[in-house]
């Protein structure tokens, strides 16, 4: 019996291919979407899930004013060890920049390595949060003494070959060709997905004994070097707001009131979904993962739906199968267990041809996709596509064995083909109108985000952005401390920056480059707000909290800035006076900017200096975020970039590459050893969208899946109509009804059910994406055009689709269909 199934399932499906592949393509975009998102998922949420104990392991997260930190001060975690208690473990780390060098390598000669961001500078008990397997070394000795490192089994051998764990120990490594270290331990690779992969560890204890003391100062609240973490085990049974309540009291006791400091912990599973805490590695969105597990059930749950509509309009062609069947002994549930066979049969080729569709969506999708998420039929994958299929076989498989199974074989052989308590097809209007719901909050949701993102990329941010690129330091040459850092920090940074100036004196001289300045940064980038220590004190004597700018008198012209009231700065190695903006000036109670000019301005820890004039406002973050008043101020010790303007009208392609490759010469003599890097501003500043250009991206493919597949279900109920109403048709052109006045009645319902669709998914939109928008400091508003085009485009799209089924219908010879009555 259950070879006559299969059987037959199969005849059937071949001897309607145009049905079975309309099928099949459904389903399997339904499934292969589903199984892309569930194969990235499944990796962003791997991420430090194999720690044991990982539900006691937090991350201390620290504010200052309010704003993430990302890093904490460096008496934090001695500090928290003598004050604080209720965790069992305690290990601060700093991530490091740094060139390795291996004397004597593995043939002899020295072998030099640059940095990979693989160096963490880790206390003991680093190991005991993090357990690794250890192939040689103790993990409770290894980083207790200065100058000592810890290797994972990957980064030995690439520094030392096949030698033997044992025979590694006792190793020499320079670092930045001036910190020698002895390997003290060799620790196994570690298989899961982490945020904290690093492959080698010096020993804490050596900052205070090399010239690491002058670069992480251990000592110092008022300084953040932005790789400073901290990691923390609880005890069992403590919770982690017991640890914060006693921050509160540990705030009074290190800064009293003049710094607003704030501490809380967080947990290690929150690392990888957010930018505020846990250092600045790649980081996923929550947000887009849930918005992704969404979209795959919606599209799933439309392919299923659109595999009803199909095959219940199929069974118009069956009935007199039916009936027969039921003549000849068939009773339901064998008619149903046909229907279920044929759908399983559909079903698994629509998740071979799913399979199939992967890896060319990971190749176009490239951008897209995560680059550790792989496909592989492994355990977790084969058991996803089996329920994928169970579940798809049950649900896509009950309704159409339900309608068929209830044909009255009397009446179909008749050939009265209408379904016994179908009614109006209520039913399957229902689904038309919730597919084409979900279509259309895609739709709306597509335009929104396309709005706000090109109101985003093309706004005037009141500076120039094109032609223009910067070039930073290497990264253990850049201060790395907050702009409050202490004289001492600051004096260093000054003799630092001359090999920055003697790098700007350089490029100043290439042929194509219009204009050199040094600066800290432009002014607008992706870490946006910058802090200006304790702020300011308007007329009222209220604290205004601040960003401040640092640039020369260049800085100003350079980016094609407004000055509305006052003077630039003027030249020269020192300044003291400053620039203000329009929102600065009003937040200091002047509704006339030019009255600003002349009064004296105290910044944070700096001293009083006057206003030499007022520039208009300018974005100098994200959109996301809005814009603080602005000081600008020179500071040589802050000037650790470099920015160029390229004279690039009338250079071709290949001119701007000999142009940036003779930028890169004049590094390399400055910088001998270390990576040249660069960043054109404008693609600087779209890259900071990169998280919204994914999410309308990722939204046009979801629309363009849902509309199709919600064509390809109203292609169902167009063709149950027609069939339904060939009569009907006949009947009215004998009458004398025009092809247009027929293909008008046929198409009517649709249009009312994809306005029915509209009415509901209207309200749906705009909660989600008032919602959306909400995150935005300055946005576009939704307007009634956006709704009203996207359901416009929905009932053009489904004209298109069903027309030509309604005009072969019209245009059919009514003999045919009346000559059977």
């Amino acid at each position: 019996m259950l070879k006559n199934y299969w059987i037959v399932a199969w005849r059937s499906l071949v001897r309607n291919k145009v049905y079975s592949l309309v099928n099949v393509l459904g389903l399997a975009l339904g499934i292969c979407a589903c199984l892309v998102i569930y194969l990235i998922t499944r990796y962003e949420f791997s991420f430090d899930t194999f720690h044991p104990d990982r539900d006691r392991i937090f991350c201390v997260d620290v504010t200052m004013h309010g704003h993430h930190m990302n890093s904490v001060p460096g008496p934090l975690p001695a500090t928290m060890r003598r004050e604080m208690n209720g965790f069992q473990t305690l290990a601060a780390f700093q991530t490091y920049p740094a060139s390795v060098t291996i004397p004597g390598g593995q043939h002899g000669k020295s072998q030099r390595f640059d940095d990979d961001g693989s160096l963490a500078i880790a206390e003991p008990q680093y190991f005991d949060i993090f357990p690794y397997r250890w192939l040689s070394g103790n993990a409770r000795t290894a980083l207790t003494m200065p100058n000592s490192v810890v290797l994972t089994a990957e980064k030995a051998r690439k520094y030392f070959g096949d030698l033997d764990p044992d025979r590694i120990i006792g190793q020499t490594i320079y670092y930045q060709d001036s910190l020698i270290v002895t390997v003290t331990g060799v620790v196994a690779d570690w298989t899961g997905n982490s945020d904290l992969n690093y492959s080698q560890w010096i020993s804490y204890t050596t900052i205070p004994v090399s010239f690491l003391q002058h670069e992480i100062k251990l000592d110092a609240w008022n300084e953040f070097n932005r790789s400073s973490q901290v990691m923390i085990k609880l005890a069992k049974d403590v919770k982690p707001s017991q640890i914060d309540a006693q921050f509160i009291a540990f705030e009074k006791r290190h800064y009293y009131s003049k710094l607003a400091f704030a501490a809380r912990l967080k947990p290690l599973s929150g690392i990888h979904f957010h930018r505020e805490y846990g250092g600045e590695g790649r980081k996923a969105s929550l947000p887009v993962l849930y918005t992704l597990m969404a979209v795959a059930g919606f599209i799933l749950i439309l392919a299923i739906v659109n595999f009803v509509n199909l095959s219940t309009a199929q069974s118009m062609q069956r009935a007199r199968e039916i009936g027969v069947r039921k003549v000849l002994g068939g009773n339901r549930s064998g008619i149903a267990m046909q229907f279920f066979t044929e759908t399983l049969v559909l079903t698994v080729a629509a998740v071979g041809l799913a399979v199939l569709m992967v890896r060319p969506v990971f190749n176009v999708f490239a951008d897209l996709i995560p680059t550790g998420v792989h496909f592989r039929v492994d355990g977790a994958t084969l058991l996803f596509l089996l329920l994928v299929i169970a579940a798809t076989t049950l649900l896509a498989g009950f309704y159409p064995a339900k309608v068929l199974g209830n044909y009255e074989p009397m009446v179909t052989l008749k050939g009265i083909t209408a379904v016994p308590g179908g009614g109006k097809g209520v039913l399957r209007r229902g689904l038309i109108v919730f597919q084409f719901t979900i279509s259309l909050l895609f739709i709306i949701a597509s335009v929104v985000i396309g709005s706000q993102l090109r109101y985003a990329l093309h706004t005037d941010l009141g500076f120039k952005t094109d032609a223009i690129l910067t070039i930073s330091p290497p990264r253990d040459n850049r201060l790395g401390k907050t702009v409050f850092a202490s004289d001492r920090v600051r004096q260093r940074a000054v003799v630092e920056t001359g090999t920055t100036a003697v790098l700007a004196d350089k490029i100043r001289q290439l042929a194509g480059v219009e204009q050199v300045i040094r600066e800290w940064k432009p002014p607008m980038d992706k870490k946006g707000i910058n802090f200006g220590g304790g702020g300011l004190k308007n007329s009222d004597e209220k604290r205004i909290e601040v960003s401040l700018h640092f640039g020369n008198s260049a800085y100003v012209p350079f980016y094609g800035m407004k000055l509305v009231a006052g003077r630039n700065l003027l030249p020269g190695d020192s300044s003291r006076e400053l620039l203000i903006s329009e929102t600065c000036a009003r937040a200091m109670g002047f509704s006339d900017v030019s009255k600003a000019i002349g009064r004296e301005v105290a910044v944070g820890p700096f001293d009083a200096y006057p206003v030499a004039g007022v520039v208009a406002d300018f974005y100098e973050s994200p959109f996301r975020r809005a814009t603080l008043p602005i000081i600008i101020r020179h500071d040589p010790a802050m000037e650790t970039s470099i920015a160029v303007r390229i004279a690039a009208k009338g250079m071709t392609a290949g001119e701007l590459k000999t142009l940036i490759g003779h930028m890169e010469a004049d590094w390399k003599t400055v910088f001998p050893g270390k990576p040249f890097s660069y960043t054109f501003l404008d693609e600087s500043i779209a890259n900071m969208y990169a998280d919204d250009l994914r999410t309308e991206r990722l939204t046009n493919v979801a629309m363009g899946i849902t509309v199709f597949i919600s064509c390809l279900g109203l292609l169902g109920l167009a063709i149950f109509s027609t069939e339904r109403r060939t009569r009907e048709i006949g009947i009215r052109k004998v009458l004398g009804a025009t092809v247009s006045g027929i293909m008008v009645m046929l198409c009517k319902e649709i249009v009312l059910l994809i306005v029915l669709a509209l009415l509901i998914a209207t309200p749906l939109a705009w909660y989600f994406m008032h919602e959306w928008l909400q995150g935005f400091a300055y946005r576009t508003p939704l307007s009634g055009w956006m709704f009203v085009a996207a359901g416009a485009a929905a009932i053009g799209i489904a004209l298109l689709t069903v027309g030509f089924q309604a005009m072969r219908a019209a245009m059919a010879n009514p003999v045919k269909s009346l000559r059977t009555e």
